[in-house]
């Protein structure tokens, strides 16, 4: 894959920089996390009875709890019986509104110990619907963060999804379908200080490339989906930095024996007026696949540097971990403003995909541990904001879901701490517990390595500065459910 000058990732860097340096309340306090059990994220061995100074926002020593000397004003933090890990990564995230996102959706992401987020679609051509925010909004939010004036997390912030221009529309920069206009848009995009460009499902073949070669000479990523058509591997020698979703869409047509035939059929499905019952169609592609296929896809994401984020947790439709949503617990936590969305969102979702069969869930989770397996780069996203997806704890469904799909509980943790911060080519500074590394850390009350579902028994979280123990987390969500229900 052609490499790209990073020069979205200059403005990132300047933001921890500054959320290093800048002056906020305790900036300078000392935490001391004692007789703690530090998980390693590169190759998951455990170090017991260790303790962790960290000051301000950086871990400035780790060592033997009976070696190592405390500062007389540090707060201690009994770690005894407990595992540290890096704060987790949601790397497929959505936002809602300007209040939603600063009262609801940011809190709860880091009361689930989730310190950092891609936002896959983090700005909005005007005019703009209620739950979405425009780039300037979205930057004033990570601002507002990295400043300490808000809890939230760390973010990278992606375009609008571009979709492009349909059958028989006009092309234009806004809605492209020539190579030219695709050019254009780069450079919209770049103008407005997207960090990268979210790629959509209908985005016309010649516009894609368009997009494609003028944001790789400009050093701007773009990522998302695979446009209907465009083919995976396609999509990855073009220099797209990550695929999302597994598998409609990407991977089941490009690894079934009938890939020219019933691509077509989908790519009429899709521009239908009412496209429905899609599940027919990806039925076939999963009795037909062809693992030789696959494996070759594969390779060219070996070969590119190609990143997949499955979003296993969006694909369980017919599932109860989405199905029961309106029974959960945390639809507390959901901004009420958002609940008619949701209502509306499954309603189409099951209009446009119909019932779905066994089989595509099998094969889904069989190509996600095959893709494992061959060594593709993995992340974990939740998707949370569709229907049945929380914002926060979606991420640790989806880890589970990971698990479940193949990957150890190490791979999975990994696909959500140091995956994300090579995404980020931040490994120096995020993704594991080091000295010197910036001190996004969550603090469990049970061993990860042994049930990936203990992720959830959260006793603490650290982040920009700030240590969250139990009862401040739990006063973090009563508030979240205050604001939600306004």
């Amino acid at each position: 894959m052609k490499n790209f000058s990073y020069l979205y990732l200059f403005a990132f860097l300047l933001g921890i920089a500054a959320c290093q340096n800048h002056p906020i309340k305790n900036s300078d306090a000392i935490t001391a996390i004692t007789d703690v059990n530090i998980i390693d994220m590169v190759d998951g061995t455990i170090t017991g009875n260790v303790t962790l100074i960290i000051k301000g926002k950086t871990i400035s020593e780790i060592g033997a709890s009976d070696g190592l000397n405390i500062p007389k004003s540090a707060k201690r933090v009994s770690g005894s019986g407990k595992y540290v890990i890096p704060g987790l990564w949601d790397m497929h995230a959505h936002t809602s509104s300007d209040f939603n996102t600063r009262n609801v959706i940011y809190p709860a992401f880091i009361a689930n110990g989730i310190t950092g987020v891609r936002v896959m679609s983090a700005d909005c051509f005007e005019p703009c619907w209620d739950l979405t925010l425009n780039i300037d909004q979205s930057r004033k939010i990570q601002e507002d963060v990295r400043k300490g004036k808000l809890v939230g997390p760390r973010s990278l912030l992606a375009s609008t999804f571009i979709n492009g221009a349909q059958p028989g529309e006009p092309s234009t920069v806004l809605a492209p379908g020539t190579k030219e206009h695709g050019k254009e848009l780069v450079h919209l995009l770049m103008d407005r200080g997207v960090d990268f460009i979210k790629i959509y499902d209908e985005l016309p073949r010649e516009a894609y490339f368009g997009i494609a070669e003028e944001a790789n000479n400009q050093g701007l990523p773009f990522a998302g989906h695979v446009p209907v058509a465009i083919k995976a591997s396609e999509a990855s020698d073009a220099g797209q930095r990550s695929i999302e979703h597994c598998c409609e869409g990407s991977l089941f047509e490009e690894c079934s024996t009938q890939e020219q035939m019933l691509r077509e059929e989908i790519t009429t499905l899709i521009q239908s007026r009412e496209p429905k019952d899609m599940y027919q169609l990806v039925l076939r592609l999963v009795k037909t696949y062809d693992e030789a296929k696959c494996q070759a896809v594969f390779q060219k994401f070996l070969k590119n540097g190609t990143w997949y984020v499955p979003t296993l947790l969006a694909a369980e439709t017919d599932q109860p971990i989405r199905t029961g949503w309106r029974e959960d617990k945390r639809l507390k936590y959901v901004p009420k403003t958002e609940y008619e969305w949701w209502y509306d969102d499954e309603i189409n979702t099951n209009q446009l995909f119909g019932p779905s069969f066994p089989e595509i869930r099998e094969k889904r989770f069989e190509i996600v541990q095959a893709m494992n397996k061959a060594g593709v780069k993995l992340l974990a996203g939740s998707d949370c904001g569709i229907y049945g997806v929380f914002y926060g704890s979606g991420l640790h469904d989806e880890l589970t879901l990971l698990v479940e799909a193949g990957l150890t509980e190490l791979e999975a943790l990994q696909s959500a701490t140091i995956n994300a911060a090579a995404y980020l080519n931040l490994t120096d500074s995020l993704g594991n517990i080091k000295e010197g590394m910036i001190a996004d850390l969550i603090l469990l009350d049970a061993n990860p390595l042994e049930d990936i579902h203990n992720t959830k028994r959260i006793y603490s979280v650290m982040t920009n500065g700030k240590y969250y123990d139990r009862p401040n987390l739990d006063s973090l969500l009563e508030t979240v459910a205050v604001e939600a229900a306004k």
